[in-house]
């Protein structure tokens, strides 16, 4: 491993040793858990000590309709020391947590969602665990984890107006040869990435964790400082790639020649292509956020892009806030009674899940989570969802702005 690389400066001072050698496991103490829904009964199970050796967070971020954890599991993880957050407080769970202040750079977190992979646009190290490894974490306090290779993306320029994090990673994953072994750290940096915003920034990670890649480590500037200022008091451990021995293997992207992108399955195998390649098709069903594309710059930035426009007749078109905090920031804003007004419903982002148990058989529903494109829909950036949204068919945004800037002119 390169002594160089971000991971291995963040694993040396969390296990204060030597990290050469990849794949050598180390006994590191996370700074905190997570546990999600689907995990408080077999944690609660299998745990043995009274209280939990790490601070622990447990987010119920399900649909109360379903199935969720038994009350005495909570109950006995509530005991145990383990902070309860319930479905009308939660969210996803990267949301809370980097809501919470708990994601602070140099970071490493342990959780049994893949949701907080995305972190690592804080900075944070996320671990990966099933439940029976989280209970023997939560009853020690340490873990071993392998130490992974690393590659290097470099971000160079700005991306277009109608470009965002989505579009970046569909790029990268089109374009460019990744490590075939997704447990690889892609530490990502460069200028490109001080010039997209928070929002965009997570849109990207949570694709690449979506296509496979567990660990994605960002660089972190003013942005994410400024972000965390009034949420965490934790003190952040900054560690920066040392750019004078940069791999030869770093792959540089220039975001200025991205354009707007589509995933799309076809024969059961995923495909990446311009959003032009299918202009025009036919969209029944638009579902923006969840766990992508579910911030409220997000919602802000589609609400700018369609103004007042109403839905396209045969369309159904959904938004799912990432966090309560969002949602009731979203009413508070009054941006939540125009989306309504103009036809547009607002689900909680634990619905997601069961969307995704739903294949779309008709291939015409479009969204921005990749469980959408794993049902068998489209998956695209947020304003692209919002043009689909108000036509009734994948077109360009520019071309939906320049349709709605005609119609104003008529209409004065």
């Amino acid at each position: 491993m390169r002594s160089s690389s971000m991971i291995y400066q963040l694993l040396k001072a969390a296990s204060n040793t030597e990290t050469e050698k990849i794949g050598e496991r180390l006994s590191v103490s996370p700074d905190c858990a997570v546990l999600s829904h689907t995990s408080f009964d077999a944690v609660s199970r299998a745990m043995t000590t009274e209280q939990c050796a790490l601070k622990t967070l447990a987010i119920n971020n399900h649909l109360p309709l379903k199935d969720g954890p038994s009350p005495e599991s909570i109950s006995t993880i509530q005991a145990k020391g383990v902070r309860y957050y319930a479905p009308g407080r939660a969210g996803m769970p990267a949301l809370v947590v980097a809501e919470e202040g708990l994601a602070v750079p140099g970071s490493i977190i342990a959780g049994t969602d893949k949701n907080l992979l995305e972190l690592g646009v804080l900075g944070s190290y996320v671990i990966h665990t099933d439940p029976k490894e989280m209970a023997a974490l939560l009853n020690s306090g340490s873990m071993e984890i392998p130490v992974p290779a690393s590659f290097d993306i470099v971000l160079e320029g700005e991306p277009g107006e109608w470009v965002n994090g989505i579009d970046i990673a569909l790029f990268i994953l089109k374009y460019y040869e990744l490590p075939d072994d997704t447990s690889t750290c892609l530490e990502i940096y460069g200028d490109g990435l001080n010039r997209l915003s928070l929002p965009e920034r997570f849109n990207m990670v949570r694709v690449l964790v979506d296509f496979g890649y567990e660990h994605v480590l960002c660089q972190v500037d003013e942005q994410v400082i400024a972000f965390l200022q009034d949420r965490s008091t934790a003190e952040g451990k900054f560690y920066f790639p040392d750019t004078e021995k940069q791999p030869t293997s770093a792959t540089t992207i220039d975001l200025h020649s991205i354009h707007p992108m589509l995933a799309w399955k076809n024969d059961n195998i995923v495909h990446i292509g311009n959003l032009t390649d299918k202009d025009g098709v036919p969209v029944h069903q638009v579902f923006i956020g969840g766990d992508t594309a579910c911030r409220f710059k997000d919602f802000e930035t589609g609400l700018k892009l369609v103004r007042y426009r109403p839905l396209f007749e045969s369309v159904s078109a959904y938004i799912l806030p990432g966090s309560q905090l969002i949602n009731s920031d979203l009413l508070n804003m009054g941006i939540a009674s125009i989306f309504t007004e103009i036809g547009v419903d607002i689900l909680p982002p634990a619905f997601l899940d069961s969307l995704a148990t739903y294949p779309d058989t008709l291939w015409t529903r479009m969204g921005t989570s990749a469980q959408i494109l794993q049902s068998g829909g489209m998956l695209a950036n947020a304003l692209s969802c919002f043009s689909a949204a108000m036509t009734g068919k994948i077109i360009h945004p520019l071309e939906l702005e320049s349709i709605l800037k005609q119609e104003n002119s008529h209409k004065d």
